[in-house]
């Protein structure tokens, strides 16, 4: 039960959930840790607001298809109302920092379900979508990774703008490039890669807003070794939030359908994030996202290449791809199994 933990407004608490962390008030512990939630104690959490939201543990059958059900249509209203908008800042030729701000308030709200969220995004990525959908996944990926390595609240806002945004440069790209189903050009190629200028430019001209969102937009695309685009930045050169940020989009697109080409296979994201590691992404960062990733990950079902249904037990770390699996005969090690591997992943209790 230690690793099942998550956190509720105190609005949807029921009697008998248990308590991961003490209810402290004016450093006096009013109820233990561990100890299960009477209504009666329910009842003057309500009353008193001592606590928005509570950490609660929950046995894996309580986690079902209904918590993604909830994610996903926050995050389809979230992507419907990132792109008005963006729809909205291409006609002023201006972005309204309240709209950022209060689209930045609803991806934090969201985060009180982190658990849900990132097998949300593990499970479904963004589809075709890779301006809209694609951007939410990233703030959502981004603001948890910026927790994860510990940036400060302010640190955190500057980072939700920056990763909301970080692709607003694509909507003034003509959406037969965006969407094209064949390989690009170079002409095309070049104008897609001028996305992060564009992006830079309009948010540049914010008055008072902290210049590293408007950096982190224009380098969200470089990397380590001075591959990436449009300056060809290295190492320390690049703004940490960008480093975040390339992280997030990295592993979205790779775990997402795109018009030219289906999402890779399950894993396939957490390897090439493993390999980027070494010269293109911020190799710290990197290992801090893949150690919390692949918690999210341990404990689901997936469907083998020879359709049998396994338990995924442990995930090894240097290779992702190949996981240690239980299946109704007995343990798998794909390490052990080269003829075998694994075709889908899924949230299905009823298989085993």
């Amino acid at each position: 039960m230690e690793n099942n933990k998550k956190t509720i407004k105190v609005k949807d608490l029921k009697e008998g959930m248990i308590l991961v962390n003490p209810i402290k008030y004016d450093n006096i512990v009013l109820v233990e840790k561990g100890i299960p939630l009477t209504n009666k104690l329910i009842e003057k959490l309500r009353e008193k607001y001592i606590y928005s939201h509570i950490e609660i543990y929950y046995e894996l059958e309580e986690y079902t298809q209904k918590d993604l059900i909830k994610i996903e249509e926050d995050f389809i209203k979230l992507t419907f109302n990132l792109e008005k908008l963006f729809s909205k800042a291409n006609k002023l030729d201006s972005i309204d920092m309240e709209d950022i701000r209060s689209f930045s308030a609803k991806i934090k709200e969201s985060l009180y379900f982190t658990d849900s969220i990132i097998k949300n995004i593990v499970l479904y990525g963004s589809g075709k979508d890779s301006i809209y959908r694609h951007g939410v996944n990233v703030a959502a990926l981004s603001l948890i990774l910026g927790k994860w390595i510990g940036l400060d609240d302010k640190q955190l806002n500057l980072l939700t703008y920056a990763s909301i945004l970080h692709d607003f440069g694509k909507t003034k790209i003509d959406n037969s490039i965006i969407n094209k189903v064949d390989k690009l050009t170079l002409n095309e190629i070049n104008k897609l890669r001028t996305h992060p200028i564009i992006g830079y430019q309009l948010i540049n001209k914010i008055n008072f807003l902290d210049k590293s969102v408007a950096n982190s937009i224009l380098m969200h695309h470089e990397r380590e070794d001075g591959s990436g685009y449009p300056l060809r930045l290295k190492a320390d050169k690049i703004h940490p939030f960008a480093k975040i940020i390339a992280i997030a989009d990295t592993f979205d697109a790779i775990n997402s359908n795109r018009a030219y080409r289906s999402r890779k296979k399950p894993f396939e994201a957490l390897q090439i994030i493993k390999e980027d590691s070494i010269g293109k992404l911020d190799y710290n960062y990197c290992t801090i996202f893949l150690n919390h990733m692949i918690n999210y990950y341990m404990g689901e079902n997936v469907l083998l290449s020879d359709d049998r249904v396994c338990k995924i037990i442990q995930i090894h770390k240097n290779d992702f791809l190949r996981p240690l699996l239980l299946s109704e005969d007995g343990f798998i090690d794909l390490k052990d199994n080269k003829d075998l591997y694994v075709k889908q992943l899924f949230l299905d209790t009823k298989y085993l």
